[in-house]
């Protein structure tokens, strides 16, 4: 059993990424995930990093953010992102285009008027009957080339990092969390470790593991996205529908695809849903509505997610749920000391909510440093690493040749995903 400054459970960007703030500030941080790095919401996302402009009307405050990151982001991260633009196309909802504009105008999201007949020169699969396009900063983010960027500098700055060990109880003194009971799924034992602080940012499983301290009423609601895949990339650009936020208004072009995304709805359960068998059609009609191409090409597959958002009793529309986070400290609401709580937010601004995150557990724990992962450019793993390295971590020879003559052939693109994966399984 070992000891630490914290204990961060959930290992998707948002984990990930207070990670990697709180060991820049000097702290000796563990993560523990159940799964491999991003294998839950932040793996099954649609691939944007969003300029704002989606939320610019409904949610201006999570635009604003959103607007933020995605240019802090392509500074510290380059190498997991197709800078890619993006178009919002006009097509029938005319009195949405001012809002629209005046929306991106007042959260500081940069737009520009592109003539039509343009946008369908650069975009020749868009549906020609499109009244008007504004060009937007979307790009499109790489979830698990983050993931491992996120880890690889955690480690490099003294942090622990450990997939497939699940936290399956909290353990406590009196009123206050001191660490946690692991399962080590690979060698299948139990263990414990301890910490001053422990961090929860396990997405949608952020209630069960608050459920471990007795904490029944954290406020979250579970919606579930589905998104399908097309096996061909339409286009250059991201391209939403320019209109409030609703089931199949963007088409996403992640690496040779493109993703059709995505439905909303309420479920109870992250490990007991199902994809609704209507939103199959729902996506097709939404889809080719934008690229007509889709019709002919079809789906190679569907996929869902769970998106943990801020429950707000109020509203029961899953669309003007905001997209916003919260930070809920238990000593403060629950009388339970030790334990905070993630919730909400987007990929598009982890690195925002970790920073708020890591404030108030340092606070907590007397650390005065202040936060770097604004200017700090986060490594590329396949730079990091030299094949010198590879061999004293013990990779077969074999696999070091065979990626070594995929270099400068037609292949190394392919080969590099392939090496992100190999990068995780032999860092941590």
């Amino acid at each position: 059993m070992g000891r630490h400054d914290v204990i961060v459970v959930g290992g998707g960007v948002t984990g990930l990424a207070v990670t990697h703030d709180l060991a820049l500030r000097g702290l000796e941080p563990i993560l523990f995930e159940k799964n491999d790095l991003v294998s839950g919401t932040s793996g099954k996302f649609h691939g944007l990093l969003h300029s704002g402009a989606r939320y610019a009307v409904s949610d201006p405050e999570a635009a604003y953010e959103c607007a933020i990151e995605n240019r802090i982001l392509k500074e510290i991260a380059g190498h997991c992102i197709e800078n890619t633009g993006g178009y919002f196309v006009l097509m029938d909802e005319e009195e949405y285009y001012d809002a629209f504009k005046k929306g991106c105008k007042e959260s500081q999201i940069p737009i520009k008027d592109v003539d039509v007949d343009e946008a369908l020169k650069e975009e020749p699969n868009l549906n020609p009957r499109i009244n008007a396009v504004v060009e937007v900063q979307d790009a499109v983010i790489y979830a698990y080339r983050f993931a491992v960027s996120l880890g690889l500098v955690s480690k490099m700055n003294g942090a622990d990092i450990r997939p497939y060990n699940e936290v399956v109880g909290l353990i406590s003194e009196g009123k206050r969390i001191v660490g946690v009971k692991v399962l080590d799924r690979i060698n299948n034992r139990i263990y414990e470790e301890r910490g001053e602080m422990t961090v929860v940012a396990a997405g949608p499983w952020s209630g069960k593991i608050a459920e471990m301290a007795g904490i029944q009423n954290v406020r979250i609601v579970l919606t579930a996205g589905t998104m399908a895949v097309v096996p061909h990339r339409l286009s250059k650009r991201v391209i939403n529908k320019m209109r409030a936020p609703s089931d199949g208004d963007i088409v996403v072009p992640y690496g040779s695809v493109s993703i059709v995304g995505t439905t909303a709805y309420v479920i109870e359960d992250p490990d007991n849903y199902a994809i609704p068998p209507e939103d199959t059609e729902l996506l097709m009609e939404e889809g080719s509505a934008i690229f007509p191409a889709i019709k002919k090409i079809g789906f190679s597959r569907m996929y869902s997610s769970v998106r943990p958002l801020v429950s707000m009793d109020e509203e029961t529309d899953t669309r003007k749920i905001s997209r916003r986070y919260e930070i809920y400290d238990h000593e403060a609401l629950h009388d339970i000391e030790g334990l905070v709580t993630a919730v909400g937010g987007k990929l598009t601004t982890a690195r925002a909510m970790a920073e708020v995150i890591a404030d108030i557990v340092c606070k907590k724990l007397g650390v005065k440093k202040t936060c770097k992962t604004k200017e700090t450019k986060l490594p590329n793993p396949l730079e990091a690493l030299s094949f010198e390295q590879l061999r004293i971590k013990g990779w077969p020879e074999s696999l070091i040749r065979r990626i070594k003559d995929r270099k400068g052939t037609i292949d190394e693109e392919l080969l590099a995903e392939v090496l992100y994966i190999a990068v995780a399984s032999s860092s941590w």
